[in-house]
């Protein structure tokens, strides 16, 4: 659905039944969705958590459970939290390790079936169907489970910048504008992520176990060329749109932006965490 055609439906569809309404009715939802891999088709009112009011109960939780989890904790000791953030972190490498795997398949299933052009531009009438948004499904409700990284790190008492709750709440909604407008190219982003977090999550789970993982450095190293390889991967889509029209402009312009964003954000971070290392006492006070 183009954007026009969104807007469209928007002012003429009864008052709740869009998919940009804050209205929660999860009497609709129909979880036979998440057993039917081959079929699976994402509707915003049907598939369970696929509506706007879920992301933005989740935004007021998440932003309220920081404040009062940081009032909670003034004067307190830190938490040391040990079992429940390496289980936490576990779960969450082997879950990024699955969807890397499946996004990869569908990757290749799809390719064969209909063409690379596919894999980065979708004009499907119906929408995409089967594994791979299936896939990309599984994903958006990932980055919920995510946000309980801010949760330990705040009864931990470690320092949370503006690049980890910003990425972590702008990053649910990125991925619902994927799933809504079928924008087929973010799936290899999806896979790039996944990836990343594969290697990510298995150093936070050792970490938090004692044990030294020697690539600390290039997690963030790995994540500035993620965010640079979505750009290069809207090329194709890019090209592909004005050769046969692609669906999803309007949530592409959105994950440009916003990972352009990202990738400002974490090469200041690295600058400031690895590049400054070498600067004598006034990097340590930093």
């Amino acid at each position: 659905m183009d954007s026009a055609a969104a807007v469209l439906e928007t002012l003429t569809a009864p008052a709740g039944s869009t998919p940009y309404t804050l209205r929660l009715d999860a009497s609709r939802w129909d979880w036979r969705q998440l057993v039917d891999l081959d079929g699976f088709r994402w509707r915003v009112g049907a598939t369970p958590l696929a509506d706007l009011g879920v992301i933005a109960a989740s935004w007021v939780a998440y932003f309220a459970t920081i404040g009062l989890l940081r009032a909670f904790m003034a004067g307190r000791e830190p938490m040391k939290l040990r079992l429940v953030t390496a289980a936490h972190n576990l779960f969450l490498c082997g879950i990024s390790l699955a969807m890397f795997a499946a996004g990869l398949a569908g990757t290749v299933s799809r390719a064969r079936a209909r063409g690379i052009d596919e894999i980065f531009c979708s004009n499907d009438k119906d929408g995409m169907r089967g594994l791979l948004p299936f896939t990309l499904y599984m994903y958006y409700l990932s980055k919920f489970v995510e946000l309980f990284d801010t949760v330990i790190l705040v009864l931990k008492k470690k320092p949370v910048i503006f690049l980890h709750w910003y990425h972590h709440a702008i990053v649910i909604l990125m991925v619902w504008s994927w799933l809504q407008f079928d924008v087929a190219f973010a799936t290899q982003g999806m896979i790039a992520n996944t990836l990343i977090h594969v290697f990510m999550y298995y150093y936070y789970y050792a970490s938090s176990l004692g044990q030294n993982v020697w690539y600390k450095k290039y997690i963030t190293t790995g994540q500035i060329v993620q965010f640079t390889l979505s750009f290069v991967l809207s090329v194709p889509y890019v090209y592909f749109h004005f050769q046969k029209g692609c669906s999803g402009w309007s949530a592409f312009v959105f994950s440009m932006v916003v990972n352009g964003s990202f990738l400002l954000l974490f090469i200041d971070f690295y600058r400031r965490t690895y590049k400054s290392k070498g600067k004598g006492s006034k990097a340590k006070t930093e």
